[in-house]
């Protein structure tokens, strides 16, 4: 009788450390054969590259027009006292 080699399942958290590079490298050898076999882990991994290169455009720094109404505010405060 033949018994089929374990497959292991992945979670979302271990496709978030192989994008950032978290993985180490028995893992990253097993995702990769991973990925190309199952469609459905595919994916959710082509959604998590999406969700990172949105968040790497993302802007990190408050606008102009944010700080100037938090300085005109701080600005009015003073003046109160």
């Amino acid at each position: 009788k033949q018994t089929k080699p374990m497959t292991k399942t992945f979670t979302q958290n271990d496709l978030i450390r192989f994008i950032y590079h978290e993985t180490t490298e028995a893992e990253e050898r097993d995702l990769n054969k991973a990925l190309i076999c199952d469609s459905e882990l595919q994916g959710q991994y082509k959604e998590l590259i999406a969700v990172k290169s949105q968040l790497d455009k993302s802007q990190l720094e408050p606008s102009e027009s944010a700080i100037q109404n938090i300085l005109s505010y701080a600005h009015g405060l003073q003046e109160k006292h």
